[in-house]
């Protein structure tokens, strides 16, 4: 698994078009071609055999779907595939799906799906959500999730008000683990890898009678750091953690099916908070007062003991009944989450600023659908939505040298409310159309109590005060959606589809301020699916365009005092176009090869905001680019099997991800800009003949490229913070299946 010369950080010219709005021209020009060329390649007939294209079950909605049949932009990559690809985290998703940017920072992940994402308020959700076996996991940290005895991740692109439970406006990633089995199976691995990686997955699933049977499964990782304090002698984004979960299956009758689940995880490390200040872009306190930044960029001189404790419960019971014409399902969850850091803002020697936030969360969620068969030519289904949350949230900035220290304790109370339906009609045997409405009610209600000490006067009156605010606030939205397809056979789709998401307000848990109101975004999409099994090939193409409103976007006031707290505002207004391409394509019976392409064209129509960092330059946004939205996403990927007589099989895998230039800020400035880069991961496999032992060798980022997955900037508590991605690493699994 040697390759060298991997690092690219450029690609053909044709991928590099700076003028996006002629180069959507011209790939919407080829999306139609491709429509009109479909029907003359479906003359050859079709023809069923062993190196078929499988055929991919989903459920973006409440029921199970073909994915070729639905008509949205859905991908779905089964457990399997993700640990061949050496997939263990939410954040390797980006090197499955294209359009799809994962940021994280002091232990909460920001996912992005074309353009939109984002997280404003530690109790005020993502854009773009994240379920666990249909529960939708109401913290932002949450999102960021290690996958273990999976069935498969589902991510769907766009708004969702009917079929999800909890609506969405940018797209939701859905993780199904998997379910008891009325067999007795299991299966055990152990990982060995680069940075002393050592991680061990079990799963073990067995019948307890004819009605009822059982699944334990659970995981422990560990590793050393990818990074090194070397003020304090010690490594940095290590990774301790484990999780279990075990399920519990009973079928009363053959018509319900009952899944009871409990599962927890533990994390006690470091991971995603090294970072890496930028002495030449920003102001950083630390560095101004003599701080020593080491040059290279996987040692830092923090002198905070920087850690995270991070421990996560989930419970629900999911009701399946089939009553004949009628199809009933219940999902009742419970979740809590309590967090502590210990973060160093600057990241210098120099004890400058600092930060020991604390946060503990519990939810329940109520979810109830109703529905009717769907073998017939009308269908429907309606249900309801409750979710309460209470959570208490803490920050604790401290400025040692100057003594001031600002500590916002809040209580904030959430409860939402929806009820929802939808109904489709299939006509003249090719056609159907579906339509579906929301009505969601949340409310909000804030205890906050802000202490700040400052006995140099820096922020404003010396001494200590405190600033306390109690308020409530509530939001509704009527969201419709609706959809149109025609299938002009078993293997060709062509949609369009319309939605609205809404994303309701709420207030910033750290900062005194007014509440901050929803924001909106109407979707529009067409696009076609084709399968074609005599050549072997798949083709998913999609237009779409969006209009975002009211983004809700956190940022500092302008000439605001070293230790203020940002705030949220809803100024921005911004246009999202683009194409979504996947392609599969197998030319030899054991070669496949895929193709994965999106191309964003994002701007504000409307933001005018003063750069906090950047004061004296226009606060007039139009036209900029909005943050974490790449122009090109490309992923190519390569497969090659082949069985040598009676000593099972073997696979080698071989994939590149290509990235175009982002902003981590709305503000368009160069020192939170990432510059396009490209990555090379490849994996070897070998499968017995019975299927019970595999070996695994697996390389990620095999260039060693070097590239922000993040980067902050707060002048001068931070300064420009670089949060550098995964550097080269290797792994060997070995494992086994009872």
């Amino acid at each position: 698994m040697v390759c060298r010369g991997c690092t690219i950080t450029k690609i053909p010219s044709v991928f590099l078009i700076e003028n996006m709005s002629l180069m959507l021209r011209r790939l919407t020009g080829l999306w139609f071609l491709l429509l009109l060329s479909q029907p003359l390649l479906a003359d050859t007939p079709r023809q069923e055999d062993a190196f078929s294209l499988p055929t991919i079950m989903i459920s973006p909605q409440w029921r199970e779907a073909q994915l070729q049949r639905e008509p949205a932009t859905v991908q779905s990559l089964s457990g399997e595939q993700l640990q061949a690809a050496g997939i263990a985290r939410s954040q390797g998703l980006v090197d499955e799906i294209p359009g799809l940017v994962f940021t994280s920072s002091a232990g909460v992940g920001d996912p992005y799906l074309r353009g939109v994402g984002g997280t404003v308020s530690p109790v005020g959700g993502s854009s773009v959500a994240t379920f666990v076996d249909g529960v939708y996991l109401t913290r932002p940290v949450q999102s960021l999730q290690d996958y273990y005895d999976l069935e498969r991740v589902e991510v769907i692109k766009g708004p969702q008000g009917v079929h999800l439970g909890r609506n969405v406006v940018g797209g939701a990633i859905r993780i199904f683990t998997r379910d008891p089995v009325p067999y007795r199976e299991g299966q055990a691995d152990l990982l060995l890898g680069s940075y002393n990686q050592r991680q061990a997955n079990a799963a073990f699933n067995a019948p307890l009678s004819a009605r009822s049977s059982f699944r334990l499964a659970g995981t422990v990782r560990r590793r050393d750091g990818y990074s090194r304090n070397v003020f304090r002698g010690e490594d940095i984004d290590t990774q301790d953690y484990y999780a279990w979960r075990a399920k519990l299956r009973y079928r009363p009758t053959p018509a319900m099916n009952v899944v009871f689940t409990a599962e927890q995880s533990k994390q006690d490390d470091s991971r995603d908070l090294a970072k890496e200040p930028n002495p030449a872009a920003g102001v950083n306190g630390g560095i101004a007062l003599g701080g020593v930044v080491p040059g290279n960029p996987r040692k830092v001189t923090a002198n905070v003991d920087q850690r995270q404790n991070i421990n996560n419960r989930l419970y629900h019971v999911r009701l399946n009944a089939n009553m004949g014409a009628l199809k009933l399902e219940s999902l009742t969850a419970y979740q809590k989450i309590n967090l502590d850091l210990a973060l160093d803002l600057d990241s210098t020697n120099v004890d400058f600023s600092s930060n020991f936030p604390s946060s503990s969360s519990s939810a329940f969620s109520q979810e109830v659908r109703l529905g009717s068969r769907t073998d017939q030519p009308l269908t429907w289904v309606t249900g309801l939505y409750f979710l309460h949350q209470d959570a208490g949230q803490r920050l604790d900035v401290r400025f040692p040298l100057s003594g001031l220290r600002n500590q916002p304790d809040s209580d904030i109370e959430s409860n939402g409310y929806a009820v929802f339906g939808g109904v489709a009609y299939r006509f003249a045997s090719a056609w159907r159309a579906r339509a579906g409405l929301r009505y969601s009610y949340d409310e909000r209600r804030i205890d906050l109590l802000q202490t700040i000490t400052d006995p140099l006067g820096l922020s404003g009156t010396p001494g200590t005060y405190t600033l306390p605010l109690q308020a409530q606030a509530h939001w509704d939205a009527v969201t419709p959606e609706f959809d149109l397809s025609y299938r002009r056979d078993d293997d060709t789709l062509y949609y369009a589809r319309v939605a609205q998401g809404f994303k309701p307000g709420g207030y910033n848990a750290y900062a005194l301020q007014p509440a901050y109101a929803p924001e909106y975004l109407w979707a529009y999409e067409v696009g076609s699916k084709r399968y074609l099994p005599a050549q072997r090939l798949r083709l998913n193409t999609a237009l779409f365009y969006y209009r975002y409103n009211d983004i809700q976007i956190l940022t500092l006031p302008p000439a605001a005092p070293a230790g203020t707290l940002p705030i949220i505002d809803n100024a921005a207004r911004a246009t999202i176009r683009g194409i979504d391409l996947r392609l599969r394509y197998r030319p030899r019976p054991r070669l496949g090869v895929s193709l994965g392409l999106t191309l964003l064209d994002a701007r504000f129509n409307q933001f005018t905001s003063i750069d906090p960092n950047n004061p004296t330059e226009d606060a007039d946004r139009a036209g900029d680019p909005l943050p974490q939205a790449p122009k090109v996403s490309l992923l190519l990927g390569g497969e090659y099997r082949w069985s040598p007589a009676g000593v099972g099989a073997i696979k080698l895998s071989v994939d590149y991800r290509y990235q175009s230039s982002v902003y981590f800020n709305p503000y368009k400035d160069r020192a939170v800009r990432q510059e396009a880069y490209g990555v090379f991961n490849a994996s070897l496999e070998y499968e017995s003949r019975k299927h019970r032992w595999y070996v695994q060798l697996y390389g990620h980022n095999l260039g060693d490229k070097r590239y922000a997955q993040n980067i902050i900037r707060l002048d001068p508590v931070v300064g420009t913070a670089r949060f550098w991605a995964e550097p080269r690493t290797l792994g060997l699994r070995l494992g086994y299946r009872l």
